[in-house]
């Protein structure tokens, strides 16, 4: 089997293994990070990393802010050259920065910290490191650390992406009191993982995917357009990457709304879209946009992954032949993007066979980008 085949299927676990260290050994370091944002003093949360680190901050960017509390993301590189402050450091003394590295050796990273913690003490910020690796720089140069906990990854970011989406979930709803004190949350995070077994454990799923999503979408373009609103950005972007490192062609991620605002003007009768829609607010938003989709404006195939029911009015539209529609059943808006991007990764791994590529396989780029 292609490795990256191998560890796509190995996500249901991976993130099985990283839930039962969230539930036991995790918690303590979960709570802590709750009680300085409660009472330590702590008014304000920069997350940081590079690639699909980064791109995994939008997931607590969108449930913190709706909360009230000040959170703002950094890619690593730009925070690290030309972002961070020259004078005037103590604007940090009320932050907590959180830095998100699989390998915990990332360039930029180590940079970073080294830069952070040079701050003199009474302005330093907290600092909290997530990684795979507890003996990385990441991990020694933090004040505290939360594990990935999963088994190795070699190829394309797959399971160490879905692991990093789950931890900060956690991280982010148990700073605003729900995880941990409602048995909910952790039922919501079984049954995702149960549908990812499903999903993954079964080869006619698969080949339902590849024969539904696949046979019906194509292969033969060159470029796609992924646009989303919401937690399900998140999605959109790591679905953009994904695409380059996968497919070798390029892709572009945006928001509905920025779209409106000139990418509209490049549509023609082969732009290829990919469309996410996770929950009922932004499910009315995203109607209005495949109405003109169809009827006023030019496009290729659309494809509709979505969580929502429709009513006959969106159902009907639903059956023009350029609409593709994928429908999942994980309903809460911030654990979707897991179950969107496991099942984009199986498209784009079909896509990229189809093409005569090795899918997974690194062609200049590496697995560890230690320089910067």
């Amino acid at each position: 089997m292609n490795k990256f085949l191998s560890e796509i299927k190995s996500q249901p676990q991976a993130l099985q293994d990283t839930f039962n260290y969230i539930l036991n050994e995790g918690k303590k370091q979960f709570l802590i990070i709750k009680d300085f944002i409660k009472k330590g003093g702590i008014t304000k949360l920069i997350f940081t990393g590079m690639g699909s680190s980064y791109i995994s901050c939008y997931l607590p960017y969108y449930i913190l802010n709706q909360y009230g509390i000040a959170v703002e993301m950094r890619e690593a590189g730009e925070f690290l050259f030309n972002t961070f402050p020259i004078t005037k450091q103590n604007c940090f003394s009320d932050t907590g920065i959180i830095f998100i590295s699989q390998s915990g050796e990332s360039g930029e990273i180590r940079e970073l910290l080294r830069k952070v913690n040079s701050i003199p003490i009474d302005d330093k910020p907290l600092t909290i490191g997530i990684t795979n690796n507890p003996d990385s720089y990441l991990a020694y140069m933090t004040e505290l650390q939360i594990l990935l906990n999963f088994d190795d990854e070699v190829s394309v970011t797959s399971k160490s992406y879905v692991c990093t989406l789950l931890i900060l979930y956690v991280m982010a709803k148990t700073i605003i009191g729900e995880f941990f004190m409602d048995e909910k949350e952790s039922e919501k995070v079984k049954d995702l993982i149960k549908e990812l077994e499903k999903l993954f454990m079964n080869e006619d799923e698969i080949a339902q995917i590849w024969e539904d999503l696949f046979t019906k979408f194509g292969y033969e373009f060159d470029f796609l357009e992924i646009l989303a609103r919401g937690a399900s950005l998140t999605t959109a972007h790591q679905a953009a990457l994904n695409f380059k490192e996968i497919v070798k062609s390029y892709s572009e991620a945006n928001s509905i709304s920025s779209f409106r605002h000139g990418g509209i003007e490049c549509l023609n009768d082969k732009t290829q879209l990919l469309l996410l829609t996770s929950d009922p607010k932004n499910l009315k938003l995203n109607v209005k946009f495949i109405e003109n989709l169809m009827t006023n404006w030019k496009c290729g195939k659309v494809l509709h992954l979505t969580n929502q029911n429709f009513d006959n009015k969106i159902d009907k539209l639903h059956k023009d032949p350029k609409l593709i529609l994928y429908r999942h059943q994980i309903t809460d808006p911030f654990l979707a993007p897991i179950m969107e991007i496991a099942i984009i990764q199986l498209l784009f791994y079909r896509i990229a066979e189809k093409k005569g590529l090795d899918p997974g396989l690194f062609q200049f780029s590496k697995k560890v980008t230690d320089d910067i």
